[in-house]
C-alpha cells in the first residue's frame, strides 16, 4: 500500500520538486497532516474529539513515523491536529530532505512507488469513485486541497472547489473516512 505521505509528496511536487518553490510552509503542514493520518491508520494515534492522542498501540518499525509519533508522545498535553500540523510541518520536511519518507521502504519484489503522474491519476480516480480500499489516495487528495497544493490533480478547480470535492469523497467513505477528514481539517492552512 502506498502511504498517504508518499502520495501527498508525489502529487504536490511541482515539476518533480517537493516542496514546491515558495510553498514550503503549506507543503510541510500538509505532509504533517498526512503523517498524522498515517499514524492514525496504523493505530498509533487517535484523532477523535478534535485532539491528537497517542494510543500506545499500533505497528512500529518505520523509523520516520516512529520519530514523528515520538514527538507527539513526548508532549505533556494533547493538541488539535492543526497545532500538530503547524508544529511538526518543519520536522516532516526535514525528514523528507534527509532522504527518509514513511512507507518508502518496500519488501523485496514489491512494485516501485508510483511516479507523480501515476500518483495524481490514482488520487483523482479515488476521489471520483471513493472506496475504502482507496482511503490513502482520498486522504492525500483532501490534504492537497486543504493545503492549497491541489493544482497538480485538479488544475481547473479553485482551492475551495477542490476542497469540497475531496471532502465529499471522504464523506462517502463513511466512518472509514473520519481519520482522513480530521487530518485534512487539521492541516488546513489559515
Amino acid at each position: 500500500m502506498t502511504t498517504p505521505a508518499r502520495l501527498y509528496t508525489l502529487c504536490a511536487a511541482d515539476r518533480e520538486i517537493f516542496p514546491p518553490p515558495a510553498r514550503a510552509t503549506e507543503a510541510g503542514r500538509g505532509l504533517a497532516g498526512a503523517l498524522l493520518l498515517q499514524a492514525a491508520l496504523a493505530g498509533r494515534l487517535d484523532l477523535s474529539g478534535g485532539r491528537v492522542r497517542p494510543t500506545g498501540r499500533g505497528s512500529r518499525g518505520d523509523p520516520v513515523l516512529d520519530a514523528f509519533v515520538g514527538r507527539i508522545e513526548a508532549s505533556a498535553r494533547d493538541r488539535p491536529p492543526r497545532d500538530w500540523a503547524e508544529r511538526l510541518g518543519p520536522y516532516a520536511l526535514a525528514a523528507l530532505h534527509a532522504g527518509a519518507l514513511p512507507g518508502a521502504g518496500r519488501p523485496s519484489g514489491a512494485r516501485a512507488a508510483p511516479d507523480p503522474a501515476g500518483a495524481r491519476e490514482r488520487v483523482r480516480r479515488a476521489v471520483d469513485r471513493p472506496d475504502p480500499s482507496g482511503l490513502s489516495a482520498v486522504a492525500a487528495g483532501a490534504l492537497l486541497a486543504a493545503s492549497g497544493l491541489h493544482r497538480g490533480c485538479w488544475p481547473h478547480l479553485s482551492r475551495g472547489e477542490a476542497h469540497g470535492r475531496t471532502l465529499r469523497a471522504v464523506a462517502a467513505l463513511g466512518s472509514a473516512g473520519l481519520p482522513a477528514v480530521r487530518a485534512a481539517t487539521g492541516s488546513t492552512v489559515p
